[in-house]
């Protein structure tokens, strides 16, 4: 059962018995509390589209201000803090340096925000959010020692870092009806002033626009306003979904989430949930159909959904990719019993890169005849030695045993340092699980371990390894 279900099955006394027990003590909640008693008594106070462009005009000025005051030529150095203790290079803490003083802006803008939530004025704040952003594409800044590549461009990336914080509050936040319902038509008429027809700049706010769509009981006034304005629904798909889903309209949710899927990727989510759940044939088709566009981003998504009963090439084809890219035996032995000779080569193929994953695989299909070719085509090559070979050691005890004497007497005569030594010692340790040759086994620690000339770190790190006492 959900939150929202079990919730409304509490009664209100004892609802209100939680929330007076904790207000008494929490201080945040006390101011938001009040904030929003007296948004409630002011119903009828509206925030005017002139009052909204002058916040967005003056938040607009006051940051572009405070941008173009950082100077990347000659950062402050006063209030810079190195991000780690190693080297940093001379453009690094140029940048380091600007980075920190453009934080310190978004921080001094955060603060205001959050108190425009705390306030409960999502409408005077989506003004801010939109000053700011306008501030982030105008401000003109000089990057004559190349801190970035484009500084606007960095601009707003932390615009959306800032914005994606603030779209957390308000989840978390209680809002007034009458001021989600302003934001919209404030927001909508300044899209159509400034960016008439232009879809890029109400998608950017899109998520901001859910949060508070999400909190409201109007969503058809919403739809509405959305449907007069010069973007229409295109810009905001998720948005469109929602509405309707808040609606009960499912037969337009349905006709949403067909005309945008292919476009957005939350929609899409969306509408294979709704198909797997109601028609496996059109799920099928659609997974099918978004799978070859981003087999790393559907493979991650399908897996919960998909079986060989199912579908059994598109089974294969999520776990196989899954395979590749996390390296997990796991996922490889769902898809082995579907997998041909020539799939099979070509999945090894693909991993050939992560040897050790390789031999795992060839492992859990006792394909030792494998590993052992596998052992001798990477003679030269000492790393994951110890991963490679383990599984063979007691199939092929003689060639092992003969094996990782070579390969630590060659290295012990070409190569020094204690991690040398150590990798040595462990490979040593491999021979107590090979059956037999023990005389051979005493002989061979011993001929190391009094190598001529001495080499006490060897000898140290044998004795750690229990090697010899």
């Amino acid at each position: 059962m959900t939150f929202k279900k079990s919730y409304e099955q509490i009664p209100d006394n004892i609802k209100l018995e939680f929330f007076d027990a904790k207000i008494k003590n929490d201080k945040e909640l006390q101011n938001e509390f009040f904030a929003f008693a007296q948004a409630q008594n002011n119903h009828a106070q509206r925030l005017t589209f002139e009052h909204f462009l002058n916040i967005v005009k003056s938040t607009q000025d006051e940051y572009t201000n405070h941008f173009e005051q950082v100077d990347l030529e000659n950062p402050d150095w006063d209030s810079y803090h190195s991000p780690h203790s190693g080297y940093i290079e001379e453009w690094e803490a140029y940048q380091y340096a600007s980075e920190q003083e453009f934080e310190s802006i978004f921080k001094l803008f955060l603060d205001s925000a959050t108190n425009a939530v705390i306030r409960q004025k999502p409408d005077e704040l989506m003004a801010l959010l939109i000053g700011l952003y306008e501030a982030t594409q105008n401000a003109e800044i000089a990057d004559e020692v190349g801190s970035f590549e484009d500084v606007n461009e960095y601009l707003l990336t932390e615009h959306t870092v800032v914005l994606n914080q603030l779209i957390d509050k308000i989840r978390l936040s209680a809002l007034v009806e009458n001021t989600i319902i302003t934001a919209f038509e404030q927001f909508y008429q300044y899209a159509g002033l400034e960016y008439p027809s232009n879809p890029h700049f109400v998608a950017y706010f899109e998520k901001f626009l859910l949060a508070l769509a999400e909190k409201s009981n109007n969503a058809d006034q919403i739809r509405e306003i959305i449907d007069n304005s010069t973007t229409g629904q295109e810009a905001v798909p998720e948005l469109i979904l929602l509405l309707n889903k808040k609606t009960g309209n499912t037969e337009e949710w349905l006709l949403a989430a067909q005309r945008y899927y292919l476009n957005n990727t939350e929609v899409a989510k969306q509408l294979l949930e709704y198909y797997f759940e109601r028609d496996k044939k059109s799920f099928l088709k659609t997974a099918h159909e978004l799978f070859p566009g981003d087999n790393y981003l559907w493979s991650e998504y399908l897996q919960g959904f998909v079986t060989p009963q199912l579908d059994q090439k598109l089974f294969t084809d999520v776990f196989r990719h899954l395979v590749v890219r996390r390296n997990n035996i796991e996922y490889y032995l769902k898809i082995r019993d579907y997998l041909s000779e020539i799939e099979f080569k070509e999945l090894l193929n693909e991993v050939r890169w992560n040897r050790p994953f390789v031999v795992e695989i060839l492992e859990s299909e006792q394909r030792f005849d494998d590993i052992k070719k596998l052992v001798t085509d990477h003679h030269s090559t000492n790393h994951d030695y110890e991963k490679i070979i383990r599984p063979i050691l007691q199939e092929f005890p003689e060639f092992c045993f003969e094996n990782i004497k070579n390969r630590a007497t060659q290295t012990i005569e070409n190569e020094r340092g204690r991690h040398i030594y150590q990798r040595i010692a462990s490979w040593l340790k491999l021979l107590q699980q090979i059956p037999g040759f023990k005389n051979e086994k005493i002989q061979l620690i011993m001929q190391l371990y009094n190598h001529k000339p001495n080499l006490p770190a060897l000898k140290d790190e044998m004795r750690k390894a229990g090697l010899v006492q």
